[in-house]
């Protein structure tokens, strides 16, 4: 630690402004319990437009402002209960990857429905091309699956040479 070059008086003056901000922050803490182990952040609910913070009071049943108030009124009703709010973050951290392994899990299924209904249909073109083809040449013509692979040369289909 003794070799250590010494700070300069601009960082020794925000580290010192940085403690100060955050002891200033961990005063209003001190009566609530929380889980989390992080600060609080601060959310500036003034953005919202009044039909959100009036969305807000009746989900929250929020009854300390009437449904006619301004959005100076429901300001600061809705930013004492947001700030009451209790947050356990492993909870939240644990649903939230249980929600997107649900919505993955469905996303697959119903990918996997589109991928049938997809072979479904291919399968049923393959069905009606080879019942055209079978009307038009008046013969049985080979499955199309097992037919070999044509290519197109000079506008005319021509079998591949083996």
């Amino acid at each position: 630690m003794a070799d250590r070059r010494p700070q300069r008086p601009s960082a020794l003056r925000a580290q010192g402004a940085f403690q100060a901000a955050a002891s200033s922050e961990d005063e209003g803490m001190e009566g609530r319990q929380t889980r989390s182990t992080r600060r609080v952040m601060r959310v500036d609910l003034s953005k919202l437009d009044t039909q959100s913070l009036l969305r807000y009071r009746k989900v929250h049943k929020l009854g300390d402002t009437p449904a006619t108030a301004t959005k100076e009124d429901l300001i600061p009703s809705v930013t004492r209960h947001f700030a009451q709010q209790v947050v356990d973050e492993e909870e939240v951290l644990m649903k939230f990857v249980l929600a997107v392994q649900k919505h993955n899990k469905q996303m697959r299924q119903i990918n996997a429905v589109q991928q049938q209904k997809a072979q479904e249909q291919r399968l049923a073109m393959q069905q009606h091309l080879q019942q055209h083809l079978q009307a038009g040449y008046g013969r049985q013509v080979p499955q199309l699956q097992q037919m070999p692979a044509n290519h197109l040369k000079g506008g005319v289909i021509k079998q591949q040479r083996r």
